[in-house]
């Protein structure tokens, strides 16, 4: 059976399916977009950053990204500063405000993980986590 063993389909298939059971915390009752949603997180986990680095560790096209920091901005979440030593670059961080969403939406998140993850014996959990690693390690150098 050829999608048995075609990667990119089943890849995108458990990204959905996991991202499907996320939906209802980002969504409906944080009104985030699933890329607002990423890029949030990206920047919770490593800001500032620079809109290029952001993109590399965003899951989605250049466009999106920048709809979701304009989305993020008018809501005071983020901010974006210009680099003093080259103008055509910006940085974007987290405000206050946006690290105090993140912290209210990541219990959430993390339970939704959780739950998706309890069937699993604790040696199921390892293995998924050291077969996502090899994969990361595999794709990590062709990011946009």
């Amino acid at each position: 059976m050829f999608l048995k063993g075609y990667l990119p389909y089943r890849l995108n298939f458990l990204a959905e399916m996991t991202s499907e059971r996320t939906r209802p915390i980002y969504r409906k009752r944080h009104e985030l977009t699933r890329p607002e949603w990423r890029v949030l997180v990206n920047l919770a986990d490593r800001s500032p950053q620079t809109a290029s680095a952001l993109c590399a560790r965003v899951p989605a096209h250049k466009t999106k990204v920048s709809r979701a920091l304009v989305a993020l901005e008018r809501r005071g979440w983020v901010r974006r500063e210009t680099d003093p030593a080259d103008r055509r670059v910006s940085h974007t961080g987290l405000t206050p405000k946006g690290r105090r969403a993140f912290n209210r939406i990541r219990p959430e998140m993390e339970a939704a993980t959780e739950a998706m993850l309890a069937p699993l014996t604790q040696d199921e959990r390892r293995k998924v986590d050291e077969g996502l690693a090899i994969l990361e390690r595999l794709f990590a150098d062709q990011q946009c």
